[in-house]
């Protein structure tokens, strides 16, 4: 376990006992834990600060987003799997579960074995689909981006020149969504206000817009 040393994982739960438990079994397994969160609106923008290589989430949360919906955001804008912790599983859940593209689930209680399996599944299927060099610079560039954003006290939203949204402060849940879906009735190209991202040639990248 000596690569999962270096893996971190983020812990989305609201029951502290089954935090805590999570946490001991990952402890035991040379993973580090960034942060436990309780509701998934927290789990969006924590996944976005700590960047982490995994997400243990469970299903059932505090707050108005459920863990299905808050997976499915964190997959979109920051690309870590996702594996949900569940008590039960209907079948409605199951395909909903199933269309965010997450990395598996665990029923709970947690087993060290399952957990070890599914951990080690979900990080060689990443480090599979997206190099680990490209996934630590986007990684700390979202970092560096929320902190900005969060030290300017500013909402702001980024989009790409395609109209989607790349990031959002301070709720990025609509991270890959359009932003014409995500903002109807604004314009959903730069306008005279908006500040534009350019590479070195003058190519455009995307732009910046301040939210009212």
């Amino acid at each position: 376990m000596d690569d999962a040393v270096r893996r971190r994982v983020l812990i989305v739960e609201d029951d502290p006992l089954s935090a805590r438990i999570a946490a001991k079994i990952l402890a035991r397994l040379g993973y580090g834990v960034c942060a436990v969160i309780e509701t998934g609106e927290d789990a969006v923008t924590g996944a976005a600060l700590h960047a982490p290589d995994v997400v243990l989430m469970d299903i059932n949360l505090a707050g108005a987003m459920d863990g299905v919906a808050a997976a499915k955001a964190i997959i979109e804008s920051v690309g870590a799997p996702v594996i949900f912790l569940t008590a039960a599983m209907d079948r409605d859940i199951m395909d909903r579960v199933a269309a965010t593209g997450a990395a598996g689930y665990i029923q709970k209680p947690v087993k060290l074995l399952d957990l070890k399996a599914n951990l080690e599944m979900a990080i060689t299927r990443r480090q599979r689909e997206r190099p680990c060099p490209t996934d630590a610079v986007a990684a700390l560039y979202r970092s560096l981006l929320f902190a900005v954003a969060t030290a300017c006290a500013a909402p702001l939203v980024v989009v790409d020149p395609e109209g989607r949204v790349l990031f959002s402060h301070p709720d990025n849940s609509i991270a890959g969504e359009l932003f014409s879906e995500a903002f109807p009735g604004r314009p959903a190209f730069p306008q005279a206000g908006d500040t534009p991202c350019e590479d070195a040639s003058g190519n455009l990248l995307g732009w910046v817009r301040l939210s009212p």
